[in-house]
């Protein structure tokens, strides 16, 4: 065993042979450089173990500031600092210790392979400093990437990566253009991470750096072969577009994960999940609540998709499950694009089962236009590569209920001395713009034995769409209709549902159109 002292890191220390390295104490480290490393590990089979001590960045150094157009970096600043750094190597451990106030990443290992990171604490990282990671500029906590080409075969996979009670909190940023997470997975394969906390990352910036997300709780860039097992990212905040789980790429499954409270002042989007470009993915067991935006001019880009939700799915994913997942509260003030608990856009063959979305607004206001507000909303917004819009075909809604989700805004009763986390005053919506469940432009969307109710708007409401089965379905108190099968696109098959108390009463349960066919039961 190697013990590894102040002195040691003074000038960088480089792990040149394989074995088990342990720091002797607590760690202040002094960079003389912004493109310093505190610990380099430069050989295979290396256990560094930071037996309970902690490497902290002491000094803020001037960052090196590019001077050419054709710089990697969109930003400004491209240097950056590393607590511990390894590229194309196999092999490693690193845990139980702490990486506080790098001015850039905290622990950054690229290209490699069979990699375990236990018991870490990483903190207070980002900064002025940032790394390439060959898909934009980034700064943070714990990044674990492989080589990002615009040639799929010769991408440089990272393999074998285990993250397992590891927190990564604190890491903020203010730079233009950059990436702030708390942790990063980009282009790796076989991947698990097991309870872990990412929360409170932030980038008060309001320039993203080319992609929606500048800040993230974890990012997962291009990965397959997916594990996250009981993690939060909470609290996540951005002057841009911020989210708690971000994910793209193949065979995801995320178990027992809480995303809630990740919002945007400035910024078009805000949401807890947000899940993109995938094949084969799995939610269970999941949560995303009380995700928002106080942006009042936010507005969604050419594509309309979001401005808040719990649950972003698309654009362009294709065979899902999500099953036994809550998004309640999630809410915008933006009035140019829509806020739901569940949001699927330009998606394919995914099925919702036993999910609930509650009390999700729409404070704006705004009257007509597409400011929805849903607990369930399916759009098709993303172009096909021949033409017309990708998606929206077999999505499925089984057992799931949406209740009380709303355009208006009513604060919270204000009772001193509590703090009132939903105070000022009341805002009227339109309810014409809300529903429990809307389907836009879909074809073959299939909600059974579902449950609308107390929405401040529609039960259901159908626009656009074609062959549709809406069956069994418990459809009462809903404001406006129970369904509405508005500007039908084919024939829609509305059968088996229980009507009560909608609208202005029994007589206004329903909204039907010519050519579809309707068999239920109103009381």
């Amino acid at each position: 065993m190697k013990s590894i002292s102040q002195a040691d890191i003074a000038k960088g220390f480089v792990i040149t042979t394989p074995g088990l390295y342990c720091l002797a104490d607590d760690i202040e480290w002094m960079p003389a450089e912004p493109d310093a490393c505190a610990i380099t590990i430069a050989c295979d089979n290396v256990t560094l173990d930071l037996a309970g001590h902690t490497i902290r960045q002491g000094n803020t150094l001037e960052p090196v500031i590019s001077k050419s157009d054709a710089r990697t970096c969109k930003g400004a600043v491209v240097s950056g600092n590393v607590g511990i750094w390894a590229e194309g190597r196999k092999g490693l451990t690193v845990k139980n210790g702490t990486v506080l106030n790098v001015q850039g990443v905290g622990v950054c290992l690229k290209d490699c392979r069979h990699v375990d990171l236990f018991d870490l604490n990483i903190r207070g990282c980002g900064g002025d400093g940032v790394v390439d990671t060959s898909f934009l500029c980034r700064n943070g906590g714990l990044f674990v990437m492989g080589t990002s080409s615009a040639d799929e075969d010769r991408i440089v996979w990272s393999s074998d990566i285990r993250i397992v009670n590891c927190v990564c909190a604190d890491n903020t940023s203010k730079l233009d253009f950059v990436v702030t997470l708390a942790c990063l997975v980009q282009n790796c394969d076989n991947v698990e991470v097991l309870n872990c906390v990412f929360n409170r990352t932030a980038n008060t910036s309001p320039e993203p750096s080319g992609v929606q997300f500048n800040v993230c709780g974890i990012d997962f860039v291009m990965c397959r072969n997916v594990l996250v097992k009981d993690c939060e990212a909470h609290d996540n905040v951005s002057g841009g577009e911020p989210c708690g789980f971000f994910a793209w790429g193949q065979n995801y499954k995320f178990e027992n994960c809480r995303a809630n409270r990740n919002h945007t002042i400035t910024g078009h989007r805000a949401c807890g999940f947000n899940i993109s470009t995938t094949t084969q993915l799995e939610i269970v067991n999941c949560e995303a609540n009380g995700n928002y935006n106080l942006n009042p001019e936010a507005a969604a880009d050419s594509m309309k998709d979001f401005s808040a939700c719990g649950f972003r799915i698309g654009r362009a994913i294709n065979r899902a499950i999500i099953e036994n997942c809550r998004a309640t509260g999630n809410y915008s003030v933006g009035s140019n694009s829509p806020v739901a608990g569940f949001m699927l856009n330009s998606t394919k063959n995914i099925l919702l089962r036993n999910c609930v979305a509650t009390a999700n607004r729409s404070s704006t206001g705004n009257k007509g236009g597409k400011a929805y507000a849903a607990g369930f909303l399916c759009s098709t917004v993303q172009p096909g590569n021949n033409g017309g819009l990708w998606g929206g075909e077999e999505n499925t809604f089984i057992n799931c209920v949406a209740d009380a989700n709303t355009p208006h805004r009513v604060p919270m009763h204000q009772h001193k001395p509590f703090p009132h986390v939903d105070k000022g005053v009341p805002v009227v919506g339109d309810p014409s713009t809300t529903a429990g469940f809307i389907m836009e432009d879909q074809d073959r969307p299939k909600i059974i034995n579902c449950v609308a109710i107390n929405n401040q708007g529609k039960g259901i409401w159908l626009i656009n769409s074609k062959n549709a089965l809406i069956q069994g379905n418990t459809i009462s108190n809903n404001a406006v209709a129970g369904i509405h099968d508005d500007n039908p696109a084919g024939t829609n098959l509305i059968v088996g549902n229980t009507f009560a108390m909608n609208g202005e009463g029994t007589a206004d349960a329903m909204r039907p159109a010519e050519g579809s066919q309707f068999d239920n039961k109103t009381y």
